[in-house]
């Protein structure tokens, strides 16, 4: 097996390892993940599953996928991780409700049997618009011990801010072209337009204290584009490229 490919439960065992702390906390850092990865594809999106392209269940002892069908759900990843962080007497947290298509019902699952991509769950995670733990997006965490300052580490994730940035930069002008060109087709769309100008025009602020990447995320918001949640992240990347930026 890679290095890319994990166990569920190793998901955990990394996350507590690369960040030293111990297992319910990095059960509860991968429970509030989930949960916002919930709400952005499931409650947003409407998408109840888990990509098999991320989650799969496999063999004993092999990544390799089952014979059988199964769909694994948000529901049993965050009872999962829920269970590990705050564990409940004859609570059974070592299983995983899926299931499967090929009888038609459903199955608990070892969850030594789940395998992931740790790569594609990175890139899922940075889809949502979520900064993802570093080193989801590493090959080796074992290598990426915190602090360490590889080239690999800054490729994966450094690399993947800067393209949800730029990518999000480009629909923006996107989206404030069409709010000052495109004729609105009801009220809705008429605010949404104005919003939009509003927060576009407020980035030529002139005032002393004006912060430009919270002005950026203002606008994101508004014109429903995708970037980064923390102004921090945007601030890393663009420092020096506004006035009266030090350095």
């Amino acid at each position: 097996m890679n290095d890319d490919l994990i166990r569920l439960p190793d998901l955990v065992s990394e996350y507590a390892r690369y960040y030293e702390v111990d297992t319910q906390e990095a059960a509860h850092a991968l429970h509030e993940l989930i949960k916002e990865l919930y709400l952005e594809y499931s409650v947003r999106q409407g998408k109840v599953a888990l990509p098999d392209h991320i989650f799969w269940v496999g063999r004993v002892g092999s990544s390799q996928r089952s014979n059988r069908i199964y769909k694994l759900f948000f529901e049993g990843l965050i009872k999962y991780f829920d269970d590990l962080c705050d564990p409940l007497p004859g609570i059974d947290k070592d299983l995983v409700r899926s299931y499967c298509e090929s009888d038609s019902s459903t199955k608990d699952i070892p969850v030594g049997l789940i395998y992931l991509s740790r790569v594609a769950l990175g890139e899922w995670i940075l889809d949502a618009g979520i900064e993802p733990p570093d080193y989801m997006l590493i090959g080796n965490a074992d290598k990426g011990a915190k602090g360490s300052e590889g080239g690999e580490k800054f490729q994966a994730k450094e690399l993947g801010s800067i393209s949800l940035i730029v990518n999000g930069l480009i629909n923006l002008i996107k989206e404030v072209d069409k709010a000052h060109t495109e004729q609105p087709l009801d009220d809705a769309s008429g605010k949404r337009a104005d919003t939009i100008k509003r927060r576009a025009l407020g980035l030529r602020s002139v005032r002393k204290n004006f912060d430009p990447c919270l002005a950026i995320l203002s606008l994101a918001e508004a014109a429903e584009v995708e970037m980064p949640k923390s102004h921090k992240t945007l601030r890393k990347f663009m420092k020096g490229h506004f006035q009266g930026d030090e350095g």
